[in-house]
């Protein structure tokens, strides 16, 4: 009796339908954390450096804190160009500066971001009107025509973290059988070619960020190296669907709380402590430095962009590890054993380790 072929089974639409799913989700994450971190933008220990007379500054201490509590931490300074330094390295996000008469200058720097300045000017303005004395406005790194609203830091780094992304999935099925190594070097080309691009746009056409294009450019390749780096390591780790992963951190999370519209210090409990640390963060910053504010310390960012590539590439150097331990027992199988994920090599790893440790059963007496 001759088997009979089973009958395939018609396509099915419920693969769409989970996808149509999954999409919505995305959506719900993604304005979630967009609207959580800039539905409501409040100053959070923003520092303010008041040069001015003691009970002056006292005085102005006290409205801050009555106006906006927990908004302000006044610093003293000796003098007013210690004010306009502070505010210059960004060590302090305004200033203050008086004497025991006459009128109150408001020392801000718009390239830091206009939200904060303008958060900062109407702070200080009203404490200026309950001493009862003039104030005026003094803006030390103030904006070019080509970025009047101070966004394109922001522009810059959008331009590297979305196409990073889609790259590294590119670089992932175009590469994924052959070793990770290939596609690192392929995701260094794809950055120098990306950071070049991105000042080509923003510096010669628009005159946004101009200046310092090597400067610029040095900072466009560590990023997008970083962000490509970042999501090669959760793919050698987990497969494709360690994009997914990736993605939830670099755009769901650390986009949102960029520093590129809202500033760190004005983001909720929670965005506020961790937005300093994430790479999105130091691509702003370190753009923002080097182009208004080259007093400002770049080793913050510099470090955090280090510590994200340098952790990539542990993680990617780990799993090249666990390929050649795989290759050396199988040879013939090269190509798959890099396709496949770390974690599913461990696994497999394991269940020989498992087998190797039960004990062998034999048959009974004959």
């Amino acid at each position: 009796m001759l088997d009979t072929p089973r009958p395939r089974r018609g396509p099915s639409p419920r693969r769409l339908f989970a996808i149509a799913v999954a999409a919505a989700a995305a959506c719900f994450i993604l304005t979630l954390s967009y609207g959580y971190a800039d539905h409501a933008p409040a100053p959070h220990g923003v520092r303010i450096a008041v040069a001015a007379p003691p009970g002056v500054a006292a005085e102005v201490s006290a409205g801050l804190a009555h106006a906006v509590p927990g908004g302000f931490t006044v610093v003293a300074a000796p003098s007013a160009a210690a004010v306009r330094s502070r505010v210059l390295s960004q060590s302090a996000a305004g200033g203050l500066v008086t004497g025991e008469a006459g009128p109150v200058t408001i020392v801000t720097a718009a390239a830091a971001g206009s939200s904060q300045q303008q958060a900062i000017t109407a702070a200080l303005t009203a404490a200026a009107t309950k001493l009862h004395r003039p104030a005026r406005a003094l803006d030390v790194a103030p904006l070019p025509p080509g970025d009047r609203a101070g966004l394109s830091v922001f522009v810059f780094e959008l331009g590297l973290l979305i196409p990073s992304v889609l790259a590294s999935i590119g670089l992932y099925f175009a590469g994924r059988r052959l070793r990770v190594w290939w596609r690192v070097t392929a995701a260094a080309a794809f950055a120098l070619l990306a950071a070049a691009a991105s000042v080509l746009v923003l510096d010669v056409i628009f005159g946004a960020l101009t200046g310092v294009p090597w400067a610029l450019t040095g900072v466009g390749i560590f990023g997008a190296l970083t962000f490509v780096a970042f999501v090669t390591g959760c793919q050698a780790v987990t497969g494709l669907p360690g994009t997914g992963l990736a993605a939830l951190v670099l755009v769901f999370t650390g986009n949102a709380v960029s520093d590129g519209t809202i500033p760190f210090a004005f983001l909720p409990a929670g965005f506020r402590q961790v937005a300093p640390w994430l790479p999105n963060g130091a691509i702003v910053s370190a753009a923002r430095d080097v182009t208004y504010l080259p007093a400002s310390d770049l080793a913050h960012p510099l470090l955090v962009l280090a510590s994200w590539l340098a952790a990539s590439l542990a993680v990617l150097a780990a799993v090249d590890l666990l390929h050649l331990a795989e290759r050396r027992r199988t040879p013939e199988q090269q190509a798959d054993i890099y396709a496949t994920p770390g974690t599913t090599h461990l696994k497999r790893r394991l269940t020989r380790q498992r087998t190797a440790l039960q004990p062998t059963v034999t048959g009974g007496p004959g």
